[in-house]
């Protein structure tokens, strides 16, 4: 085996790890999303940030059949896999996840506020493939895009469009998560209880204030 295939081998190696990390992630790819946009990527380490830039990357194929049909890139991220990297042998830099996750918040931002949001996507074009006569399959979307950044929010939309409603931000500690009923406001019971709890204990200061000022009533009579 060349250098080259052995890079190319190992490359394929990491790529599949990072696939099969977001597939057994609980909540699949969404839950592998929401954990992606609440991580501090400035801070990962340089080994740390290669697992999940690997994870951006497959995040993107990994989402394919499910969330609208095949991908063939004009171009790929920013940083080669491998030495003389084919397109879908790239993997983002740190930047471009720091601006991917920038924008995918603002768009939940907006969802959440608004109920829509609006994706624009300029130098895109998606192609439909015929199954072949005979064939009783269906035909074939292929997404063509000039970014790599671009590809991974043409995935977003579709996963937000099936499963928006139950992506929420909790309003006691801030977290996102995803909502398992839909009148699940609180992303733990933890944070439930401690609103419950102060909630009570508002409530029985304010019985004791009322008491009190009765009582200072009473004693002026």
């Amino acid at each position: 085996m060349s250098a080259q295939e052995q890079a190319e081998h190992e490359f394929q190696v990491e790529y599949e790890k990072a696939m099969e990390r977001i597939q057994t992630m609980p909540d699949g790819a969404v839950g592998w999303m929401l954990r992606f946009l609440q991580t501090d990527l400035e801070a990962l380490t340089p080994t740390e940030w290669t697992l999940v830039a690997f994870e951006v990357a497959a995040f993107v194929d990994e989402t394919g059949e499910r969330y609208g049909g095949m991908v063939a890139p004009e171009s790929g991220w920013s940083v080669e896999g491998v030495p003389n990297a084919k397109n879908y042998q790239t993997i983002p830099s740190r930047k471009e996840a720091l601006d991917i996750q920038a924008t995918v918040l603002e768009h939940l931002e907006l969802y959440w506020h608004e109920g829509y949001t609006t994706f624009t996507f300029p130098q895109m074009t998606l192609v439909v493939v015929s199954p072949g006569e005979g064939s009783d399959e269906a035909g074939t979307v292929i997404v063509s895009a000039k970014r790599k950044a671009k590809e991974f929010e043409y995935r977003f939309v579709h996963l937000l469009a099936q499963t928006g409603d139950y992506i929420r931000r909790c309003p006691e500690c801030a977290t996102i998560f995803f909502a398992i009923r839909r009148d699940q406001l609180y992303c733990q019971p933890r944070c439930q209880n401690r609103v419950a709890a102060r909630k009570w204990r508002e409530s029985n200061k304010s019985g004791e204030r009322k008491e009190s000022h009765r009582g200072k009533k009473s004693g002026k009579g």
